[in-house]
């Protein structure tokens, strides 16, 4: 049995296109999975269409944004 590592899950509300929900409930019925397990993954598999698509990645992105917000900090200390 394999362990998997435990994440925090943020509970958040949003609107969807009725069809597409009963959809997505139709997929977590038929692969076994909990609605948020197919959710997330549909998720990431969008994320990740979109870095290829883009050539960028998120996570770059956000480390890009931190970084010049520390020296934007650091400057007005100064």
């Amino acid at each position: 049995m394999s362990k998997e590592t435990k994440t925090d899950l943020q509970r958040f509300t949003t609107l969807i296109n009725p069809q597409l929900l009963s959809n997505i409930k139709l997929v977590s019925y038929f692969t076994n999975k909990k609605l948020y397990e197919v959710i997330n993954d549909s998720l990431e598999l969008y994320i990740e269409d979109f870095e290829i698509k883009s050539n960028t990645k998120i996570s770059t992105i956000i480390n890009l944004q931190n970084t010049l917000g520390n020296k934007k900090n650091e400057d007005e200390k100064k």
